[in-house]
């Protein structure tokens, strides 16, 4: 006979393989569970990224639907002037016949008209070539701009997001703020096209920048200003604008400013006859007398500003000569009135 005690070992270890298996069932189905709804999360952020991107892709067909009408009405609006420009065309081919009876009418008082004319003009071209800051000079700086941007970007180091740099440069001004003048400058001289006088507070103020400028590109040379002017003229004095220009193009065009011992010197005073002195005083490399011949025939903005003078300031007084120990001197007399 079968003892008791095994038949309940017996059903105990079924108890127990049946709890086991459950056990192992429900992790299994937990585990899955688990995978499912990573799953489904990962499907769910895959379905809003969709819609995200089908939204996106409606708002760029929306856009390129606007953009085709506004193409069309474009299209249409150059239709519509190219039809004006017609209209005006003969408009204008008529009234130029009309002109041409009347010049052949009136040829005297026209011929006379353009006399006239083209002796403003000739003025203006004065002053357009006085007004001009050279071409290779902006290059220069924008190109020393360029190089010192490119050389802080270079040695600057990075600390937990920051960054810093142990190196000074040897330029006195910012490159940002040089950047920046050289914008001034420019304004200034197309502006300069458009106005007859300009108060001398502002002229010196440009210099000032101009200066700074070549400080810039040449950091060992000197650079000296003096404004001995009292406070009524600095205020009321008015000039023709850039007419200070050509003398400072001129001292880095043709002055030597690369060493040391370098300098730009320039004093505007009232002298005791009653005028107004610019000035300026620069190294020069030491050349023979046909060698300064040639430089000075050269000196494009110097002989500009001379039939500038000669156009406007008929009294003034230009003064260019070679100094002793290499130095070179401009000078500009105006009379006040």
């Amino acid at each position: 006979m079968q003892n008791p005690s095994d038949d309940f070992r017996i059903v105990f270890l079924i108890l127990l393989g049946l709890f086991i298996l459950v056990t192992i069932r429900n992790w299994y189905n937990l585990y899955k569970k688990r995978s499912f709804r990573k799953k489904n999360r990962r499907l769910t952020d895959e379905l809003k990224a969709s819609k995200i991107e089908v939204e996106k892709f409606k708002t760029q067909v929306s856009k390129v639907e606007l953009l085709e009408n506004k193409l069309v009405i474009s299209q249409n609006d150059i239709i519509q002037l190219k039809a004006n420009l017609e209209g005006y065309k003969q408009k204008f081919y008529d009234t130029l016949s009309q002109k041409e009876i009347e010049i052949e009418q009136q040829k005297e008082v026209i011929n006379h008209q353009k006399q006239a004319y083209e002796r403003y003009v000739n003025f203006k071209n004065v002053e357009a070539n006085n007004t001009r800051l050279g071409a290779h000079f902006i290059k220069n700086v924008i190109n020393q701009i360029y190089m010192d941007l490119e050389h802080a970007e270079n040695n600057h180091k990075s600390f937990l997001g920051i960054y810093y740099s142990f190196k000074k440069t040897e330029n006195k001004i910012p490159s940002l703020k040089a950047l920046k003048q050289i914008f001034k400058l420019l304004d200034y001289n197309v502006s300069a096209l458009n106005k007859e006088h300009i108060d001398l507070e502002e002229e010196w103020l440009h210099i000032n920048m101009f200066m700074e400028l070549i400080q810039y590109l040449r950091p060992h040379a000197h650079i000296e200003l003096k404004n001995m002017l009292n406070n009524e003229l600095r205020k009321n004095l008015k000039i023709k604008p850039t007419l200070f220009f050509p003398f400072v193009e001129n001292a880095l065009k043709h002055g030597s400013l690369n060493n040391k011992e370098s300098f730009i010197s320039i004093t505007l005073k009232e002298t005791e006859q009653k005028q107004l002195s610019y000035c300026l005083v620069n190294s020069a490399e030491h050349k023979s007398d046909n060698q300064m011949e040639v430089q000075h025939s050269g000196q494009f903005g110097l002989n500009a500003l001379q039939q500038l003078l000669d156009a406007y300031y008929p009294n003034s007084k230009l003064v260019h000569k070679t100094l002793p120990n290499n130095q070179y001197l401009s000078e500009l007399t105006l009379s006040l009135n």
